[in-house]
């Protein structure tokens, strides 16, 4: 299995068992590194809100990647990745900008607390991210070529 190519292309197509082991890699290591990350810059709130969102750099191009060759092996454009990752990067600004709720302490551990626009961003992430394991990760790609390419079963 060609992991550069897993990672960092976005052009082809790819069939469930690399998605699956793929995706596996990536939450194996930002398992990792943010049990590490979190043991050297602490748990404080805006720690957590740092790291969430240095992890979200970190991880979207390789996610992107994967995300897009299964789309493709589907026969759907790659730009419905931008999609699946609408919700995130929403959730992500409403807590930066305080809008979807605020974080607070509940027995000395800081806890984010959702407002109602809070709760609609997680019941449309929910939503989305149902959409997405399904279409990624459970539905098997068309037979045969199609425009992204040769068929990765044969």
């Amino acid at each position: 299995m060609d992991w550069g190519y897993l990672f960092t292309s976005f052009d082809g197509r790819i069939n469930r068992k690399p998605y699956w082991l793929a995706i596996l890699v990536i939450v194996a290591v930002s398992f990792v590194v943010f049990f590490v990350a979190a043991l050297l810059f602490g748990s404080g709130a805006g720690t957590q809100l740092t790291l969430q969102i240095v992890f979200l750099l970190i991880f979207a191009y390789p996610s992107t990647a994967l995300m897009i060759k299964r789309l493709h092996d589907r026969d759907r454009p790659g730009i419905i990745a931008a999609v699946f990752w609408a919700p995130t990067i929403l959730i992500l600004l409403g807590q930066i900008t305080g809008i979807s709720g605020d974080m607070t302490d509940v027995y000395g551990s800081p806890v984010f607390l959702p407002n109602t626009i809070g709760w609609v961003l997680y019941g449309l992430s929910f939503v989305v991210g149902i959409w997405a394991l399904v279409e990624l990760g459970f539905l098997r790609g068309t037979d045969g070529p199609n425009q992204y390419g040769p068929d990765p079963l044969q």
